[in-house]
């Protein structure tokens, strides 16, 4: 195992050796990503993108899931982790809220064009860099047309080695601007500690 700082928590945890492997950190309490609540900056994006039904991959404890829910919406959370669907389905849920065990780059037949918006935190950085590719692609494939993509991306975790994984704006740019438009970008006012001016919000619309 190696020691670093883990997902902006602004001191040393314990890295497991395959940092990938969800179903094992979860089952080892490795979570430094998890803070026990919703991402703070969702405070600052309109509710009107999270009308309808809303996709939310690599939810984890599904603490974003349940910060969107609301009586006129149904948010589905998604993750590659079994332990941490399990965990999430233990917690009282508030509105029309299920979790889904599977794999983000192997949608389900019955999640192809089915949401008016995705929602990311967490996910997008934790992948391996080489699948970013495969990150978009499967955004596209869970929207609606002209849907949305809410995203909170972690821009400057602090290291390159990851995860969590650097992004520059620039690659950003070059990910999504081809299926998507930019309509709103920037640095949230509240974040978790250590994530200050490290985090961008953007919100995007997939072109029809």
């Amino acid at each position: 195992m190696e020691y670093r700082p883990g997902f902006g928590l602004g001191a040393e945890i314990i890295i497991m050796a395959r940092s990938t492997d969800w179903e094992a950190r979860y089952k080892a309490g490795d979570t430094p990503w998890d803070k026990g609540l919703a991402a703070p900056p969702l405070s600052e994006i309109d509710a009107k993108y999270f009308e309808g039904r809303v996709l939310v991959p690599g939810c984890g404890f599904g603490h974003d899931v349940r910060g969107i829910s609301r009586a006129d919406n149904e948010i589905v959370g998604f993750d590659l982790a079994q332990s941490a669907v399990e965990g999430a389905r233990k917690i009282p849920q508030t509105g029309s809220v299920r979790y889904v065990f599977g794999n983000f780059f192997e949608l389900p037949v019955e999640f192809i064009e089915k949401f008016n918006a995705v929602f990311e935190h967490t996910c997008f950085c934790a992948i391996d860099p080489q699948d970013r590719a495969r990150y978009v692609a499967s955004v596209v494939q869970a929207l609606q047309p002209s849907g949305f993509l809410v995203a909170i991306f972690y821009i400057d975790p602090g290291h390159e080695e990851g995860p969590p994984f650097p992004v520059s704006h620039h690659e950003l740019d070059n990910l999504f601007g081809t299926k998507f438009d930019l309509l709103k970008a920037w640095v949230p006012k509240v974040s978790f500690p250590g994530r200050e001016e490290r985090e961008e919000v953007r919100i995007y619309q997939l072109r029809a």
